[in-house]
């Protein structure tokens, strides 16, 4: 085969989706192949914690007389000023199970341990487990299942344990 012949199959490869070639003319035997893409593992993932800030108060107007007013609608505020959350530690999309039609790794009222994967972060096409940093019992989900978030925006509403 002569040395343009070659130049051009190499050109031809190289600009092809193929990853490897094996080419046999006269009783000689050529290989080309492409080598493996590069994959990077997900660096660790530092999770903070944050408090919550009560919520401001709100004017509500005044129920007419013989309406009894409900606890349960309002959390007590010293229960709200011990929230803390898991935030998200990049820009991602969220996901709340490890695949799609599988349960939630966690829900509203489920206790989880230190270490404990919560959700998944997508980010460039990598899936990135976040873990709880502590002990604690979710309060509340903050962010809907495929949604994105951003760096340090909250995803659940915890409540840290006490230490035994």
């Amino acid at each position: 085969m002569d040395l343009d012949k070659l130049r051009d199959l190499i050109r031809m490869f190289e600009q092809s989706e193929l990853s490897e070639i094996e080419i046999e003319e006269d009783g000689k035997r050529m290989r080309f192949k492409k080598p493996e893409p590069k994959t990077y593992a997900a660096a660790p993932i530092a999770i903070t914690a944050q408090r919550i800030d009560p919520p401001a108060q709100i004017a509500v107007p005044e129920k007419p007389a013989g309406v009894a007013a409900s606890k349960a609608a309002e959390p007590p505020a010293e229960e709200e000023e011990r929230l803390l959350t898991i935030d998200s530690p990049m820009v991602g999309v969220f996901y709340t199970s490890p695949a799609p039609g599988e349960p939630p790794f966690v829900r509203p009222g489920d206790t989880v341990t230190e270490h404990q994967t919560v959700c998944i972060v997508e980010a460039m096409k990598l899936m990135n487990e976040v873990a709880a940093k502590f002990n604690a019992v979710v309060v509340k989900v903050l962010v809907e299942n495929g949604e994105p978030v951003e760096y340090g925006q909250p995803l659940f509403a915890v409540r840290m344990l006490e230490a035994a």
